[in-house]
């Protein structure tokens, strides 16, 4: 059982947010398998937000200890359910360390024939067409400005994302909850 952590009590107050150290799971793991992200053994110390659009919850994920270590690998990730996205599944992953990534994927690796993207992320979708609907240019242009390793994964009715390089503290998860509401409102942007 996850002791409760006073600074993400605080936080969770102060955003309007409902904390959960010890994490109730079933609704994080409904969204599993992932398409680039290992499944983790656990999560932890969750955040839940409600709008009138959007459900947002961010919790720690922790993997299985690696050989050579006494604990796993933590890192956040945001669940975010919003029915005003509908396109295709489609995951990208600028992770290239891998810790934290799968190496086993059920989508196909596509292009999506933006040079800058495609340097930085691996792409992952059905088809092509599938990847181009569902990672338009705003969630391309928006996710390379992070700079940051990252996994994202959408699919109708939200989306996954992972920014594995983050630490726990209270800047690093009020940057996730801010990139997630930003991530929501590109992933609705249709292209013409």
């Amino acid at each position: 059982m996850a002791e409760p952590v006073w600074w993400m009590a605080n936080f969770a107050a102060q955003s309007g947010m409902r904390y959960e150290p010890d994490t109730d799971e079933r609704w994080l793991r409904v969204w599993e398998p992932f398409a680039t992200l290992k499944t983790p053994i656990r999560y932890e110390h969750a955040l839940h937000a409600t709008g009138t659009s959007m459900a947002l919850s961010i919790a720690r994920m922790v993997l299985a200890p690696r050989a050579g270590w006494a604990v796993g690998d933590e890192s956040w990730i945001a669940f975010v359910q919003d029915e005003g996205i509908t396109g295709p599944r489609a995951a990208c992953t600028s992770d290239a360390a891998g810790v934290f990534g799968d190496d086993v994927t059920v989508l196909a690796r596509q292009m999506t024939g933006d040079p800058a993207f495609d340097a930085v992320f691996n792409s992952f979708a059905a088809s092509a067409e599938d990847l181009s609907r569902a990672v338009t240019p705003s969630v391309r242009k928006l996710t390379v400005g992070w700079r940051t390793p990252v996994h994202f994964e959408i699919k109708a009715g939200g989306f996954v994302l992972a920014p594995v390089a983050l630490t726990p503290d209270p800047q690093s998860l009020a940057w996730l909850v801010s990139a997630a509401r930003v991530f929501a409102d590109k992933a609705k942007k249709r292209v013409a």
